[in-house]
C-alpha cells in the first residue's frame, strides 16, 4: 500500500514518525568522536522520507550550548536536540544514567507540542532503552535497528579494546524480546540476533543500508593528488573510528610489510581518516588516545613518512580521499554492515576488508576486492600489494565494485522500510500510522 493513500485515509494527515537516535545526531559533524555510520544513515533515511512526502521528528541529545533546539532537515523532517545531561559530546558508558531524563524529556517535549506519532523507530541500544517506555506510553508499533551488538563486540574484540558491559547485554536482550520489529542490516547480523540473543527469526527482516551514489563516484583525482604533494605514490585508505575494534594497527603493520618488500621507488602512501572515539581514548590512555598510539606505531616501525593522520572529515572529502585511493582497507573485527566498504566501492575503489558482517555482500572475494577471516597483517599485506602491483586487476575490481555499489542506493534503503513499517504482519500499522 502507497503511503500516499494511507496519508489521506479517512481525510487526516499522515503523523510524524518518531526517530530516536540519542548519541548520534544526524546534524552532527561527521568522523569527530563517535559520529559516523549511524549518522549517516539516519539523516539519509530521514532525507528519503521526507521526498516521499513522509514526515520524521529526530529526537537526539543536545550536545553543544547555543544554537535551536529544533533544526530542519529536511522539508518534512526536523530534529530535536533535547537538552538532556551537559550540552557537551560525552562517553557512551556515562549516557545510560541519563535515559530516563531523556524519555520524560520527549514525553515532555510531544504534551508540550500535542503531536502524536505513527511509530517509533530506534537506533542503538540506548534509545531502545527510551523506545520502549514510548511505545508503552503511546501505544504504538516500535522498530529497532542495533547498528551494533554487545555480544558479537566481544565474540570477536581486538586485544585490548573495552568489554561492552552487562547491563548493554541485558538491555539488548530486552529489545529482542520486547520489538514490535527488529530491523538488521545484514544476514550476518540477523544470524548473530538469532544466535546470540535468541531472537525469532520471523521477527528479524533485513534492510541493508544505502549510499549516495552521485558523491561517492569515480572522479578526477589529479588535483587532490598535486595538492597533497603525493607524486606517483599509491594510496591505501582507512576511514573509521580509531579504536581498537576498526584495526587500523593492521593496515599501519601491512605497510610496514610492504614497505620492506617493496624496491620500488614510489612506496605506497596510507591515509588514515579519523578521530579517536571515546572507547579509542579509553583503551590507549596510556599512549595518550589511540591515535598517538599509532603515530608512534609507525614511527617505530619506520614507515612514518608514508602514513598520514588527516583527522576526522565531511561526506565530501571523505569521497574525494576513497576516489583518490588505489585500495580502502577495512580490517574492523565485527561491522553491523560496513558502510565505508561500500562508500569505496561506490567510487570504484578496490576493497580489502574483514570478512564480518554485511562486508561480503559488498566486496566480492576475487571479483571486486578480497575479504579475510583472519586480521594477520602479512595477509592484508599480500592482498593490498596484489592489487597495487597488477593495474589490470584493480581496474577490473574497480568496474566490478561500482557495478555492485549502484545496487546499494538510500531510495532501495527506503523502499524496505515502508514496506516493513506496513507490514501486513503488523495491521495495527496502518491504523496506527494513518490516525
Amino acid at each position: 500500500m502507497e503511503w500516499r493513500s494511507i496519508a489521506t485515509q479517512g481525510g487526516t494527515a499522515l503523523k510524524p514518525l518518531a526517530i530516536i537516535s540519542l548519541h548520534a545526531s544526524p546534524v552532527a559533524a561527521l568522523g569527530a568522536g563517535e559520529n559516523g555510520g549511524l549518522n549517516v544513515y539516519v539523516r539519509a533515511v530521514c532525507e528519503e522520507l521526507s521526498r516521499r512526502g513522509i514526515p520524521t521528528e529526530v529526537f537526539t541529545r543536545r550536545t553543544s550550548v547555543g544554537g535551536p533546539e529544533r533544526v530542519r532537515l529536511a522539508e518534512k523532517s526536523w530534529v530535536t536536540r533535547l537538552p538532556v545531561g551537559p550540552p557537551e559530546d560525552i562517553d557512551k558508558s556515562a549516557l545510560f544514567d541519563l535515559l530516563p531524563s531523556f524519555t520524560e524529556a520527549m514525553l515532555d517535549e510531544q504534551r508540550r507540542r500535542r503531536t502524536g506519532y505513527g511509530l517509533v523507530h530506534s537506533h542503538y541500544w540506548l534509545s531502545g532503552w527510551v523506545a520502549a517506555r514510548l511505545r508503552d506510553e503511546w501505544k504504538v508499533p516500535w522498530f529497532h535497528t542495533f547498528h551494533t551488538l554487545a555480544r558479537v563486540k566481544n565474540e570477536r574484540a581486538a586485544e585490548g579494546a573495552l568489554v561492552e558491559p552487562e547491563h548493554r547485554i541485558a538491555v539488548e536482550q530486552a529489545i529482542v524480546r520486547n520489538s514490535d520489529r527488529l530491523i538488521a542490516s545484514s544476514l550476518q547480523e540477523a544470524d548473530d540476533l538469532v544466535r546470540l540473543y535468541g531472537a525469532s527469526r520471523s521477527r528479524v527482516s533485513v534492510v541493508a543500508p544505502g549510499v549516495d551514489l552521485r558523491l561517492f563516484a569515480p572522479r578526477p583525482t589529479e588535483a587532490l593528488r598535486a595538492e597533497l604533494g603525493l607524486g606517483n605514490a599509491p594510496v591505501v585508505v582507512f576511514a573509521g573510528r580509531l579504536e581498537r575494534l576498526k584495526g587500523a594497527e593492521i593496515v599501519i603493520r601491512a605497510i610496514a610489510l610492504l614497505a620492506g618488500a617493496s624496491e620500488a621507488s614510489e612506496q605506497p602512501v596510507l591515509i588514515v581518516i579519523g578521530a579517536d572515539s571515546h572507547n579509542g581514548a579509553s583503551e590507549s590512555r596510556a599512549s595518550g588516545g589511540e591515535r598517538a598510539r599509532l603515530e608512534a606505531l609507525t614511527r617505530a616501525l619506520g614507515v612514518d613518512t608514508q602514513v598520514r593522520f588527516v583527522g576526522s572529515v565531511e561526506q565530501a572529502e571523505l569521497a574525494a580521499y576513497l576516489g583518490l585511493a588505489a585500495v580502502c582497507v577495512v580490517p574492523s573485527y565485527s561491522e553491523s554492515f560496513g558502510l565505508v566498504a561500500l562508500e569505496a566501492s561506490a567510487c570504484g575503489t578496490p576493497v580489502v576488508a574483514a570478512r564480518v558482517g554485511g562486508v561480503p555482500a559488498i566486496v566480492k572475494d576475487g571479483l571486486t576486492g578480497f575479504t579475510l577471516s583472519s586480521h594477520d597483517p602479512a595477509l592484508y599485506a599480500e592482498r593490498i600489494g596484489r592489487l597495487l602491483h597488477d593495474e589490470e586487476l584493480r581496474l577490473c575490481f574497480s568496474r566490478r565494485s561500482r557495478l555492485v555499489a549502484t545496487q546499494f542506493s538510500w531510495s532501495d534503503t527506503v523502499d524496505r522500510l515502508v514496506a516493513e513499517y506496513t507490514a501486513p504482519l503488523l495491521p495495527e500499522l496502518r491504523p496506527a500510522i494513518a490516525g
